[in-house]
C-alpha cells in the first residue's frame, strides 16, 4: 500500500466537496483505496486529502474515469487541477 497527498482546487465550497467525496467512499473501496483524512484551506478553494490505494496508478485508473469525472466536476472540483503532491511513509493522527 501506498499512502499520497494529493491536492485538488474546488470551486463549491467544502460541504460540497466533502458530500460528494463521502459518496464515492464505496467506490474507492471497491478499488483497494480509501480517503485517510481530508481537510481544505480557509477560503475553501482547494481541498488536501491523504489518500491510501495500492499502487499510485490509482490516481490516473480512478480519477480519470468518465463517471468519476462528472462527479467530481457537478460537486465543484477541477478535476485537471489534481496533483500528487507527495508521496508519506510515516504519519500520526493523535
Amino acid at each position: 500500500m501506498i499512502r499520497m497527498l494529493v491536492t485538488i482546487n474546488i470551486s463549491k465550497g467544502w460541504k460540497t466537496w466533502s458530500e460528494m467525496a463521502k459518496g464515492l467512499e464505496p467506490q474507492m473501496n471497491e478499488q483497494g483505496a480509501k480517503m485517510i483524512w481530508a481537510g481544505t484551506n480557509p477560503d475553501e478553494t482547494a481541498v488536501y486529502a491523504l489518500i491510501e490505494a495500492k499502487d499510485p496508478s490509482f490516481v490516473k485508473s480512478f480519477g480519470e474515469r468518465a463517471d468519476i469525472i462528472e462527479i467530481r466536476e457537478a460537486a465543484g472540483a477541477d478535476v485537471a487541477s489534481t496533483t500528487v503532491l507527495t508521496q508519506i511513509d510515516e504519519y500520526y493522527m493523535g
